[in-house]
């Protein structure tokens, strides 16, 4: 390859015009995308996913994409390729592709603390790399996705994973400084939702309530709430307060909340994840994505 800048005119910028996709792994994130890809205009033959057993790629299967062993043979044949294996992997996983890489392809790293820096210096100088952190509402086409370009990627690679991603939930990005507080909010989010849920049936039991009913009305309550709070464009304060009447239950309810610091121990959980995110990132960072420019 020639030069030390992407050809970007070789990226394909529109995801329905025939942009072959590939997966590398074939785990929970890697299927929610999947499927949010699927959902948009690209068709399942377009689509190729690959894993070291065929253990995860049933499910594949199932939605009419092509499988495969061989991670080669996904990068060889697609445009854009998402790296969605655990991160200790990454740098096995990208020497062994380096050298298929061209100046057509976009590469998309969904492993957690592996840097753009580490990214870039594992493949050839002109790969165009981008850093994705999905949720796992991705799976119901409901996620929360921020992703960042690499120092090689175009705005047109963004826009790009951007239109691809649309049906996935909201896409935004940011700096990549931004992922692991994501990680704390989004990523670590969703379990604390779920608790949160998982209290809400539980009050409802202790107050007599069957266990199933309670927490069905939990579920539908988190997910009313958290639709009207999206889609309103009201801060979370105003509409908590157009449910408090003078003297009502929610006022009684929520000063419960104060008195065992709920807001203070979720600010402390996104902190705690934050900061374990960031601690995973430079553990992983500096010397594990060594290997040469796209050498094995």
């Amino acid at each position: 390859m020639d030069g030390s800048k992407p050809r970007t005119d070789q990226i394909k910028t529109d995801p329905d015009l025939e942009l072959k996709v590939g997966f590398i792994g074939a785990g929970n994130m890697a299927f929610g995308i999947v499927k949010g890809v699927l959902a948009g205009n690209i068709l399942p033959g377009n689509v190729k996913v690959s894993a070291p057993s065929s253990r995860n790629l049933a499910r594949f299967q199932e939605l009419g994409v092509a499988v495969t062993h061989s991670n080669q043979d996904v990068v060889s044949g697609s445009d854009l390729v998402f790296v969605a294996v655990k991160p200790h992997l990454v740098p096995l996983v990208l020497n062994e592709v380096s050298g298929l890489v061209t100046n057509r392809h976009v590469l998309v790293s969904v492993a957690a603390g592996v840097t753009l820096a580490a990214l870039e210096e594992l493949l050839p100088e002109t790969a165009v790399v981008l850093r994705l952190m999905p949720n796992l509402p991705c799976v119901v086409q409901e996620g929360a996705l921020l992703f960042c370009r690499g120092s090689r990627a175009p705005p047109e690679a963004g826009s790009l994973l951007r239109s691809l991603l649309r049906c996935c939930g909201l896409v935004e990005e940011g700096p990549e400084s931004w992922l692991d507080v994501h990680t704390g909010l989004s990523g670590s989010g969703v379990a604390f939702v779920y608790l949160f849920a998982e209290a809400l049936a539980e009050g409802a039991v202790k107050m007599g309530m069957p266990s199933a009913l309670a927490s069905s009305i939990a579920a539908q309550t988190v997910l009313g709430a958290g639709t009207l709070l999206r889609d309103s464009g009201k801060h979370p304060a105003q509409l908590r307060s157009e449910v408090c009447t003078p003297g009502g239950t929610t006022i009684y309810g929520l000063h419960a909340l104060e008195q065992g610091g709920v807001r203070a121990a979720v600010m402390s959980a996104v902190e705690a994840a934050t900061e374990r995110a960031r601690e995973l990132g430079a553990r992983g960072a500096p010397g594990g994505a060594r290997g040469g420019r796209g050498r094995p």
